[in-house]
């Protein structure tokens, strides 16, 4: 079972070669990795059998407890003595005024926690797939996977048309696709502190604390995934006594599960860090392209791998931002000999010869605008 779900998640993280990019790479880390991960984590903690049962629990004597008392213990939930040790387990010492007891009830929630998790990571992107409409795909006509068609030139003065045709109005467009950032860099935080909450306050610092622990003296160490995910823990029951009356008895448990969780979560604390450290300067370098048409300019001169002329960087300065954001997306997809192209054709700097200096002064074979060049005039040579 937990193999046809694996590899039903292959689908979220498979290169897809025949794809119209919408996004960038961090992007895709939020809702094709992260969002995997969550679901993969989510199909091994649920199929308890994988590792041997949720919950095993022996009485005082050491014998086997009836299943109707793991099952119990399950649904309650069980329970550590804090900063207390007997033998070589945390928290099973004897409980007083000092060592309280610290309930552990999240076990039964993980699975769902796990798959909600998934959820909040792929909703950005389902939100901005849904508001793009494949406007780009559209755009491109095809031509994002076949650069050298016959007809297109025709694709190209389609694009320039639309272009033209809705300057000014695609604010939306950028709007939406900046908001999506924004809602995945708030999604990972939100997550941290949800997750925070969950534990009972220690997976803010869980991390930090594992790695506090790797560099402390091994005697006087307690290991701090033990602390979050015991291995062991106990559970109270009540039974009926010859005379009727309850009788408490205690139980020991054995919670495999938690060898599977404190993985899982360690490795999501460190992910969570990096994610969340790279997408804030996602959206901190979003806000200075949003605000800075010199950037603009730049980005869309390596896009068409070609230095503009005063024209042609005139022309860009005035693209509305909405604007320049679809043309970079179109820019994504199509390779620099068409897009430096339309490029020009939109901005009109085609009427005037020396409107653009290309970055490769001449024709070297290695340059695939060159080359491109080349093959055409040959073309036409034949034609004639």
């Amino acid at each position: 079972m937990v193999f046809k779900v694996v590899a039903s998640l292959a689908g979220l993280v498979k290169v897809r070669l025949l794809h119209t990019e919408i996004d960038n790479l961090i992007f895709r880390l939020h809702y094709r990795w992260s969002a995997s991960y969550c679901f993969l984590a989510c199909a091994l903690v649920a199929a308890s059998d994988y590792i041997g049962g949720a919950i095993q629990c022996v009485d005082g004597s050491g014998g086997k407890v009836p299943d109707a008392v793991n099952t119990y213990c399950w649904i309650k939930s069980t329970y550590t003595i804090n900063d207390t040790t007997s033998g070589y387990h945390y928290g099973l010492g004897t409980e007083d005024q000092d060592h309280v007891r610290v309930i552990h009830a999240y076990y039964q929630w993980v699975p769902f926690v796990l798959f909600l998790q998934g959820c909040l990571f792929y909703l950005p992107h389902l939100v901005w797939k849904m508001f793009e409409g494949k406007t780009a795909d559209k755009l491109l006509q095809g031509l994002q996977f076949n650069s050298m068609d016959e007809s297109r030139e025709d694709k190209k003065k389609n694009i320039i048309k639309y272009l033209h045709v809705s300057a000014g109005h695609n604010g939306r467009y950028s709007v939406i696709y900046i908001a999506c950032e924004i809602l995945n860099f708030v999604n990972v935080i939100a997550q941290m502190f949800l997750l925070d909450k969950f534990f009972g306050g220690i997976f803010m610092t869980f991390g930090s604390r594992v790695i506090d622990f790797a560099m402390e003296d091994e005697f006087e160490r307690h290991d701090p995934m033990v602390m979050a995910f015991p291995r062991m823990t106990k559970c109270d029951f009540h039974t009926f006594g010859p005379s009727g009356t309850l009788q408490l008895k205690d139980a020991l448990c054995v919670l495999p599960q938690n060898i599977l969780n404190e993985k899982v979560f360690i490795t999501m604390w460190f992910w969570f860090v990096v994610l969340a450290t790279i997408t804030a300067i996602q959206v901190v370098w979003r806000v200075v392209v949003s605000v800075s048409p010199m950037v603009r300019v730049r980005l869309l001169e390596v896009r068409g791998k070609m230095s503009a002329s005063p024209s042609l960087e005139m022309g860009i300065r005035h693209l509305h931002l909405g604007d320049y954001f679809l043309l970079d997306i179109l820019g994504r997809n199509l390779d620099a000999f068409n897009f430096k192209d339309i490029l020009l054709g939109l901005t009109g700097a085609t009427e005037d010869k020396n409107s653009y200096k290309p970055y490769y002064e001449n024709d070297d074979d290695d340059d695939p605008i060159s080359l491109k060049r080349q093959m055409e005039r040959e073309e036409d040579t034949t034609a004639v």
